[in-house]
């Protein structure tokens, strides 16, 4: 799980999905201090998404039907956010340029 920067108060699963998922930045729940995603988790993160048209490639490969493409899919983002994400997520107090 993340830890705040600032006072090493460790996220709970809930506060990085409602904090963090989207806008890579949020408030500590502890301290109130403004923390960031890291610009290496941020890249990391980004390489799940090449799961994404795995899935696509397979399907357009495969002849699969749509709705099996759909659903995992939502599999995939439901296994993402609730296992991955949380535990590649590192946080700093400064904003990182991603390059």
């Amino acid at each position: 799980m993340p830890v705040c920067d600032h006072c090493g108060y460790e996220w709970k699963r809930t506060d990085v999905w409602k904090k963090l998922s989207i806008a890579a930045r949020g408030t500590c729940p502890s301290c109130g201090q403004m923390q960031y995603v890291t610009a290496k988790s941020r890249k990391r993160g980004s390489m799940y998404m090449l799961l994404v048209f795995l899935i696509l490639i397979a399907q357009a490969v495969f002849d699969m039907p749509r709705s099996w493409s759909v659903a995992m899919l939502f599999a995939l983002a439901l296994v993402l956010m609730i296992f991955v994400i949380p535990k590649v997520y590192k946080l700093t107090s400064e904003q990182e340029a991603l390059y």
